[in-house]
């Protein structure tokens, strides 16, 4: 574990809490840069073996590649198969270990890069199993829909708009679900009815977010695929981790934590940040 060790073994002297509350986005990224390289490279470690049983279970599906691309276009009653979608229904825990550790050093707290990974993906093992094998089903019924009314003769541009707008909701609403796991001691259909919440009052801000990632994503897988493949192996899965928890450690720091003595007054359900 000699790669991941720097900085592992010793919490280093810190910051106070003027520091920490006067957060900058570059200055933290600049200085935890080599740490997300490598807990990059370990969290990918963690899901290779279920990227590669998806590989395995895609193979009868596109051993003939031509036939696969005829039936999504022209197939009208084409359902894709679940087989290849079913090992990231496993991943959950493993997005909890990273979050919790990205959420720590977004909000300028130590983590232990491999112990803290470990240590709450294994804390987080339910609620993060029923988030992604709730997550790959969204996707799932999502991709089949569209390819269904894409197919169905509807006006493609209003499919496609609809579509669009659904998915930006899903994607924002994702910002929230596996900070929330890692940091409030809350059952999984409250976090994701706060998610919800938060996708839409926060909608302007949250977009803002999902625009630069996706000009940063779309444009190399675009542009330059390959690259976009050996910087998502080394450093792009930790950034865009990184770049959402830095922005919605904002909001829920500000909407659920320091308002917590309210609910409390009211008798409504309290939040705690247990982690």
């Amino acid at each position: 574990m000699g790669l991941f060790n720097n900085g592992v073994t010793r919490p280093g002297k810190g910051i106070t809490k003027e520091e920490a509350a006067q957060r900058n986005y570059f200055e933290i990224l600049g200085r935890h840069f080599l740490d997300l390289i490598k807990l990059n490279l370990l969290f990918v470690l963690c899901i290779l073996i279920f990227i590669g049983a998806s590989v395995l279970l895609s193979i009868p599906y596109i051993a003939n590649i031509e036939d696969a691309i005829f039936n999504v276009i022209w197939q009208s009653n084409f359902i894709l198969p679940l087989t290849p979608f079913i090992p990231f229904m496993f991943i959950g825990p493993f997005v909890a270990g990273l979050t919790y550790v990205l959420r720590n050093w977004s909000r300028q707290e130590h983590a232990f890069l491999v112990s803290d990974f470990f240590e709450h993906t294994q804390k987080n093992l339910k609620q993060g199993l029923m988030m992604s094998i709730i997550s790959t089903s969204v996707i799932y019924l999502f991709c089949n829909a569209l390819l269904f009314y894409v197919k169905s003769g509807l006006p493609v541009t209003m499919v496609l708009t609809v579509a669009g707008l659904l998915a930006v909701f899903l994607l924002t609403t994702s910002f929230y679900t596996y900070p929330m796991i890692v940091t409030f001691d809350m059952k999984l259909k409250d976090i994701i009815k706060n998610s919800f919440i938060f996708a839409m009052a926060k909608l302007p801000q949250n977009c803002f977010y999902l625009l630069i990632l996706c000009f940063v994503h779309v444009g190399l897988l675009w542009y330059l695929p390959i690259i976009w493949a050996l910087l998502m192996a080394v450093f792009l899965i930790a950034w865009t981790g990184f770049t959402i928890n830095y922005y919605t450690w904002h909001i829920m720091n500000k909407y659920m934590i320091t308002r917590q003595p309210f609910i409390q007054e009211n008798n409504e359900t309290t939040l705690k940040d247990t982690h």
